[in-house]
């Protein structure tokens, strides 16, 4: 397997291209996080739902079809470093129990697959 974090472009037929980790399962975005400035507000209770995607202090970070330049980072409470995509934090769905799941998109009317360049991902007609 691949060291350190992998982002990569993945097209799935009910959303269009989403963002996908090393181990192919979607990543998604809050919309009870903010952008500017990049801030999670998904902690305690809420990471075990969704678990962040955290970096890996100095390990690799891999992106293929994602824009290097739209992926950060932020410290979060507890120490550990989140990354981000269009300032976005971005995290996994617990409830996707294998690669290329959704199942995360509209959970709570808040949560989105994130694109590429960390919009929401919507459903294609």
């Amino acid at each position: 397997p691949a060291v350190g974090t992998i982002l990569t472009a993945n097209s799935t037929a009910q959303l269009g291209t989403v963002v996908i980790d090393g181990q192919g399962y979607t990543l998604y975005r809050s919309d009870k996080d903010s952008s500017q400035p990049s801030t999670s507000n998904c902690d305690q209770e809420c990471t075990r739902q969704w678990p962040p995607v955290l970096a890996t202090p100095g390990s690799p970070l891999t992106v293929e079809g994602v824009d290097q330049q739209a992926v950060g980072t932020i410290a979060r409470a507890d120490g550990t470093v989140q990354l981000t995509l269009g300032g976005w934090p971005i995290y996994r769905f617990s409830g996707d129990t294998q690669p290329g799941a959704t199942g995360g998109q509209g959970v709570d009317g808040a949560w989105a697959a994130v694109t590429p360049e960390g919009k929401k991902a919507s459903p294609l007609d």
